[in-house]
């Protein structure tokens, strides 16, 4: 591999923890009851958001085959249900060995820091399919 892209940012995005999305992504995650606290792997759902998945999309092919490594997930506070949230959005390149670092700032209207998601991907260079 070459040298690395730097650091990009997007955002701030609006997301949602609207009370239908988390019922489903309750049910969908094999929660018992579909009502309750917004779990505190929510923010999963926003990275199909095309202002978020879009740049990760474009970021992780300049390198490699993304392949997903880790996801932490750190609390200030813990998300409501039906609450909009800024989401701003770092991608930084790591060399050794290749991996894209996306960090997710969930911030409140006001301003307040609610929590921060960290996914890391796995670059994996791949060699272009040759015909047989």
């Amino acid at each position: 591999m070459s040298t690395l892209p730097g650091i990009r940012r997007a955002g701030p995005v609006r997301v949602t923890t609207a009370k239908d999305a988390v019922r489903e992504f309750r049910r969908e995650a094999g929660w018992r009851e579909e009502e309750g606290d917004v779990p505190l792997s929510f923010p999963v759902v926003w990275m199909k958001h095309p202002a978020i998945a879009e740049p990760i999309r474009i970021a992780a092919e300049e390198v490699g085959l993304p392949v997903h490594e880790s996801q932490e997930f750190r609390y200030a506070q813990p998300l409501q249900v039906d609450v909009e949230y800024n989401l701003m959005l770092e991608l930084k390149y790591e060399a050794d060995p290749a991996r894209l670092v996306a960090t997710a700032q969930i911030v409140a209207p006001s301003g307040v820091i609610i929590g921060t998601v960290v996914s890391k991907l796995r670059l994996i260079a791949m060699q272009p399919d040759l015909p047989s």
